[in-house]
């Protein structure tokens, strides 16, 4: 790829100053602001047209935020709700981000398809579980557990499956599949982009509640009593009682995407190359 300076200025001011309107609106922290504008700045310099591939993340973004934001101080007193009003921490960003980013950064070295379809796999991923764990909550019934559907779970728990949430996983593959089509990014039919989407998002988000219920570490909360995901609540350490203490949401959040980038690449080589 050829360096390009003013790629290099345009992706440092447009990371700039949306970095600066989310850490006001509190979408982020300081340390998810330092972390979303260097994975921006990768997203927006590498790939051809990275502009585009860069509003594709910014679209997760927002969507993220908003369905994070959405009746926050319900979920807060069920005591589901993200800490620190919603703003997402370098961790999160990280999770999230970096399987999107090193596909992002690989499609800048070589017109390959493949690259594409693994971040939109992992983009998809990513904003299928967020919306299916932020849509899910507002659920009136109870989540069934993936592994065990005739038992019930109490809202917010790993690996609970419900029929908002479903909805949301779908929705979240959708928004990013007619995105990529909208801003015509790549030459591929219409109806591959929109397929790996969707299908991608869905594994990926199934693959997440699969390894929650099982081997993700699940923590209560020494203040308000609730068990989480989180190793801190309420401002707290929380204590440990399932699962890997290794392995937060983060960690899983990470697996997902990685596992929706790959479906992605298989749709590629099996329907797209």
């Amino acid at each position: 790829m050829e360096i390009n300076i003013v790629t290099w200025v345009q992706a440092v001011l447009v990371c700039s100053i949306l970095g600066a309107v989310s850490f006001k609106l509190k979408f982020v922290s300081f340390s998810g602001l330092i972390t979303a504008f260097f994975i921006g700045v990768l997203i927006f310099v590498f790939p051809p047209e990275g502009w585009k591939w860069f509003v594709i993340i910014l679209i997760f973004h927002a969507v993220a935020a908003q369905f994070t934001k959405y009746k926050y101080e319900m979920k807060r007193r069920k005591g589901f709700a993200q800490e620190k009003g919603g703003a997402r921490a370098w961790p999160n960003i990280v999770s999230n981000g970096v399987v999107a980013t090193l596909f992002a950064v690989a499609g800048g070295f070589s017109s390959l398809g493949v690259f594409l379809f693994g971040f939109i796999g992992a983009v998809s991923t990513a904003t299928a579980d967020t919306l299916a764990t932020e849509i899910g909550l507002l659920n009136k019934d109870q989540p069934r557990l993936i592994t065990n559907l005739r038992k019930k779970v109490p809202a917010g728990t790993s690996g609970g499956i419900s029929p908002m949430g479903e909805m949301g996983t779908l929705l979240g593959g959708s928004i990013i599949g007619i995105s990529v089509l909208l801003l015509e990014i790549g030459n591929h039919d219409n109806g591959i982009i929109l397929l790996t989407a969707v299908i991608s998002g869905l594994i990926g988000c199934t693959f997440d509640s699969f390894i929650g219920a099982s081997i993700q570490g699940m923590f209560k909360c020494q203040i308000c009593q609730n068990v989480t995901e989180n190793k801190k609540h309420c401002g707290n350490k929380t204590i440990r009682v399932r699962g890997s203490y290794f392995i937060d949401n983060n960690m899983v959040n990470l697996m997902a995407t990685t596992v929706g980038a790959i479906f992605a690449v298989i749709i590629f080589f099996v329907l797209a190359n």
